[in-house]
């Protein structure tokens, strides 16, 4: 090596990522404080790893429900497995307790989720035009109007697949987005914040469920009601 010359390596630190599952250590420890631990899961796999780590309990979310899927594997396609099919089978694979979500969006949703083995169930999209409702006044006219005819899951708003109504940004950037949440998220938080302040629902994340056409504006007691009325 020549004198003087000064050789300079590169030192690479292997990415850290938290696991998907909860270590049991940290579920004991949160369980000890007198807390329930309840973790979400979209498929039988993820039903057994939580069931083995030591979770109280599981949401068992199926593909049809809106906004972030609860997905460990969120580079994958999703499974599009009814919800009932979805439930059933996961209550085969374990005795924890089950709370159904997504897409629950009539009375007999509700049903065939319980019938399916689930002690409960879970709405979100259908209680976004409630009186009660914190969304934005944009996405709760979207969920009603005629043009917003379908929902996708693009990663494109967040870099994490999440289904939302097709507009103009999810068709534009989802085929080109990196599956990098929450780097993503921020990147588009200050163009969908400022979207949202001028009404423009081409480029807001309308995050909403396959049920969302059953959305109403009522009070929440009213769609909990309703929901409940073949129980």
């Amino acid at each position: 090596m020549p004198r003087g010359r000064r050789t300079r390596r590169s030192v690479r630190h292997p990415r850290r990522r938290a696991p998907p599952i909860p270590d049991p250590d940290v579920i004991k420890a949160v369980r000890r404080s007198g807390t329930a631990v309840l973790q979400s899961v979209t498929s039988v796999d993820e039903a057994r790893q939580a069931a083995e780590a030591g979770a109280d309990g599981l949401i068992v979310q199926g593909a049809a429900a809106g906004g972030h899927s609860a997905t460990l594997t969120p580079g994958r396609p999703l499974d599009d497995v009814p919800l009932p099919e979805l439930v059933a089978n996961v209550r085969r694979s374990t005795a924890l307790p089950l709370l159904a979500a997504g897409g629950i969006a009539t009375p007999a949703d509700v049903t065939a989720a319980l019938r399916a083995g689930a002690g409960a169930t879970m709405v979100g999209t259908l209680l976004l035009r409630t009186d009660e409702s914190g969304a934005s006044l944009p996405h709760k006219e979207a969920l009603a109007d005629p043009a917003f005819d379908t929902t996708v899951l693009p990663r494109a708003f967040t870099g994490r697949p999440a289904r939302a109504l097709r507009n103009h940004f999810a068709d534009r950037y989802d085929s080109v987005a990196p599956a990098r949440y929450p780097a993503v998220h921020h990147l588009t938080a200050p163009l969908r914040k400022a979207a949202t302040a001028a009404g423009d629902t081409r480029l807001i994340h309308l995050w909403v469920g396959t049920g969302y056409r059953q959305a109403r504006e009522e009070g929440t007691a009213q769609t909990l009601q309703r929901l409940a009325a073949q129980l």
